[in-house]
């Protein structure tokens, strides 16, 4: 570990939009950590950067919206926010600007930021394979480095010159259930004598509210049929009609511990997005649905350029789980597909061989780490020497 006196004047910027990156800045900040001490952290994030030691200046709560219809909603408050954090890089002046995913508004504030002079970070690429590619002509000469955490994203940054690096995928190290199946369905008092289904609505509230309508329908079906569903609920989420839907019988809710949950399970409906390759590195068979607006559906549709939009299919190269996207996301649909998950072993045991294989493209931990060494070059700190060098 470097010498704090060395570091005490050094302060990092990071910008997190939403409680998956605020995940992930935290980790690279813990990681930071451990490598030097010393370093300052302030920024925009919430619970999970706060307990990291960052000093959050803007909270993201309320920011987190899916779909343009939505974001056209919240424009006069994420545009507010956005002059804000302006202010207060153009005041603190921080030596590195990392940005977490987020890819909208942290692109408009990459451009800012270069303007006057600050290093810039990009940790999660945006989603250029699958929409916008053009996205990456603004990236040029106002990144200093993109971190990826897919490999195959790497050829897009090389081919502008924008510096990339392919750190991991920070999931690897962090799908980490803290017992087996049957121990984890004891600690949420569930029964091991019965088929248990993950239903994962999402973290957003536009998510539950799209989603739990056809979600509660489709657990009371698998009530009838000796199922246990069990409803995850994200820690940070707050919606009026979840203490309503918590009274429907035989419908077991579990707030948080979402990792743990998924592995207590034999089968799984998630909602796109990151869950679906947490799911897939527990190897846990699912499908995967999502709705959005009709008119921010309708818009998506001329600008995405990928078949599958679940991160386990496009990492596998192939449709490995099935979506219901949108007008396909249906009772019957989903009770076709569930029973299938549940019951049908020939059929699970091909989909979790083929999750083994996402995982294993996915390689080694370490991802924080990685990144973490990177961080400390862009502000001149060398990493620290192995006992061997």
């Amino acid at each position: 570990m470097s010498n704090p006196s060395d570091n005490k004047s050094i302060r990092i910027a990071l910008i997190a939009g939403e409680a998956s990156g605020d995940r992930l800045a935290a980790d690279l900040v813990r990681s930071v950590q451990k490598k030097t001490a010393g370093l300052s952290f302030f920024g925009m994030g919430g619970a999970s950067m706060r307990a990291a030691g960052v000093h959050i200046e803007q909270d993201f709560a309320g920011l987190s919206v899916v779909g343009i219809v939505e974001a056209l909603w919240h424009y006069r408050r994420l545009r507010s926010v956005l002059e804000r954090m302006k202010r207060m890089l153009a005041s603190q002046r921080p030596d590195l600007l990392i940005l977490v995913d987020y890819a909208e508004f942290n692109l408009r504030l990459a451009d800012y930021a270069k303007s006057i002079g600050l290093k810039v970070l990009f940790y999660v690429s945006p989603q250029l394979w699958a929409w916008r590619p053009s996205r990456i002509n603004r990236m040029v000469g106002r990144i200093d480095g993109m971190a990826v955490l897919f490999p195959f994203e790497v050829s897009y940054y090389q081919a502008v010159g924008i510096p990339v690096r392919f750190v991991g995928n920070p999931l690897v190290d962090d799908v980490r259930p803290s017992g087996n199946a049957e121990q984890l369905r004891r600690s949420f008092g569930l029964a091991d004598d019965k088929p248990t289904l993950g239903l994962f609505p999402g973290s957003r509230e536009s998510e539950w509210r799209r989603h739990m309508p056809t979600l509660l329908q489709l657990a009371e079906q698998m009530v009838a049929k000796g199922v246990q569903p069990v409803v995850s609920v994200a820690s940070g989420l707050e919606v009026d009609e979840i203490e309503q839907a918590r009274r429907h019988p035989g419908i077991h809710w579990v707030r948080g511990r979402s990792v743990d949950l998924m592995a207590s399970c034999d089968a799984l409906v998630v909602a796109s997005g990151t869950a679906t390759l947490e799911a897939g590195l527990l190897k846990i068979p699912m499908v995967v649905i999502y709705r959005l607006s009709w008119l921010s559906y309708g818009l998506l549709r001329l600008f995405v350029h990928v078949k599958d939009i679940a991160l386990v299919n496009i990492v596998a190269g192939r449709r490995i789980v099935r979506e219901l996207i949108q007008s396909l996301c249906t009772l019957q649909n989903l009770g076709e597909e569930t029973q299938r998950l549940l019951f049908d072993e020939a059929y699970r045991r091909t989909m979790v061989e083929a999750l083994g294989d996402v995982k294993d493209s996915l390689g080694e931990g370490g991802a924080s780490d990685r990144l973490a060494d990177w961080v400390l070059e862009l502000v001149l700190i060398p990493p620290p020497r192995g006992p061997s060098e």
